[in-house]
C-alpha cells in the first residue's frame, strides 16, 4: 500500500524548482495592495469607513507599499467616476486623502455630461418624431432612450472615452 501525501507535500515537492523573481514578488505586492485598496475605498463608500479613518488605513501602509496604495486610490477613485451620477464622494477622496488636483477632472466629467446632455435632447427629439409618424402621440408619451439601439451605443462610447481620458490624468 502506499503512502497517502498531504496536499502541502504534493505543492512543496513541485515548489521545489520554482525561483520568485523580484519582479515576481513585486508583483504579488502590487496585486495585494490593490485589493486591499479597494475593500478600503468599498467600506469607505459604504458608510463604513469615514475619511479620517480612511487617511489611517492609508498611511498604515508603509515604505514602498504606501505608494503603492496612493497611486491604486487614485487609479480606482477615477474608474469609478461615472457620468450619470454623483462623484461627489470619489472626488473628496483624490483631493483630501490623495492629494490629487480634482479640478482636470472636474472640468472633464462636465464636459461630457453636457455632451451626454445636448445628444439625449436631440436623441429624444428624434424618438418623438418618429413616435408621432407612427400615429403614437400625447401628454403620456415619453421617448424610452433605454430600448433605442443607437443611444445605448453611443453612451457607451462617450463613457469608453470619458475613462480613457481620466486614465490619462492619473
Amino acid at each position: 500500500m502506499g503512502e497517502i501525501r498531504s496536499t502541502l507535500d504534493i505543492i512543496m515537492e513541485k515548489a521545489k524548482g520554482v525561483q520568485v523573481t523580484e519582479e515576481d514578488k513585486a508583483a504579488f505586492m502590487r496585486r495585494e495592495v490593490e485589493g486591499k485598496i479597494r475593500g478600503i475605498l468599498q467600506r469607505h463608500l459604504d458608510g463604513i469607513l469615514d475619511t479620517e479613518q480612511l487617511q489611517s488605513e492609508m498611511e498604515a501602509f508603509g515604505g514602498e507599499r504606501q505608494e503603492v496604495a496612493a497611486a491604486a486610490l487614485r487609479r480606482e477613485c477615477l474608474e469609478r467616476m461615472v457620468l450619470e451620477g454623483d462623484n461627489h464622494g470619489l472626488l473628496n477622496i483624490l483631493s483630501r486623502v490623495s492629494r490629487f488636483d480634482t479640478k482636470p477632472v472636474e472640468k472633464l466629467l462636465l464636459r461630457y455630461r453636457e455632451e451626454l446632455e445636448t445628444k439625449r435632447s436631440h436623441r429624444e427629439a428624434l424618438l418623438g418624431e418618429y413616435l408621432k409618424r407612427q400615429g403614437i402621440s400625447g401628454s403620456s408619451v415619453i421617448s424610452n432612450l433605454k430600448a433605442d439601439p443607437e443611444w445605448t451605443r453611443y453612451s457607451a462610447e462617450t463613457r469608453d472615452r470619458f475613462h480613457q481620458e481620466l486614465a490619462g490624468l492619473d
